[in-house]
């Protein structure tokens, strides 16, 4: 009888160490499985995310060719460069008033410099009369030719000026002449050059 409960509970023992031997490689199994399959969905999302980026990046660079389309179909007229068909030069274009016996207590001058194929630049000045003193009471900008390259155009923030260019003394197209509208000091006045070589006159 004895015997009998020995081998009983023998037999209990080995059966509990064989059940807890496969319950410990069961969830050693499942252990690894878990870190498995956790490895393998962070590399599937991380390959998700690298996806991700690509096809945004592709929706992004087809947005921005979109973009750079628009930009080219829709260059407003001030960005087009256009040659000037006139003969600008560098100096001072002064008010013609003061011409003769005129003395004009105030005047203002248009200081024309860098004179390029498409552009050039401008400085305006007042002048007193009394002291020869000169203020510059426009910084220097660029101007562009616009239209058929007969005229010019400068466009500011605060400040739209046209350049057009009369033909009073017979010297086109060479610039001898030079009127101004958009600057309220100079609007209505014709300023002048003839210090141009082959172009003076009194």
């Amino acid at each position: 009888m004895k015997a009998k409960f020995l081998k009983k509970e023998f037999i209990l023992v080995i059966l509990s160490l064989l059940f807890s031997n496969i319950l410990i490689g069961c969830s050693i199994d499942k252990s690894t499985t878990a870190s498995y399959n956790k490895k393998n969905s962070s590399i599937s999302q991380g390959e998700k995310k690298e996806i991700s980026k690509d096809s945004s990046k592709e929706v992004n660079s087809t947005e921005k060719l979109g973009e750079d389309e628009n930009y080219k179909n829709n260059i407003s007229p001030e960005t087009v460069k256009v040659s000037g068909k006139v003969k600008l030069y560098e100096g001072t274009y002064f008010d013609d008033r003061r011409f003769g016996d005129n003395i004009l207590e105030s005047s203002y001058e248009v200081v024309i410099s860098n004179v390029r194929d498409t552009s050039f630049d401008f400085t305006i000045c007042q002048l007193d009369a009394e002291t020869g003193e000169r203020k510059v009471i426009f910084l220097t900008n660029t101007a562009v030719f616009i239209g058929d390259g007969t005229k010019a155009a400068f466009y500011g923030k605060n400040y739209t000026l046209n350049f057009t260019f009369p033909n009073n003394h017979g010297a086109y197209p060479v610039v001898t002449d030079m009127k101004v509208s958009g600057f309220q000091p100079l609007e209505g006045k014709t300023y002048v050059n003839n210090g141009i070589p082959g172009h003076e006159f009194g």
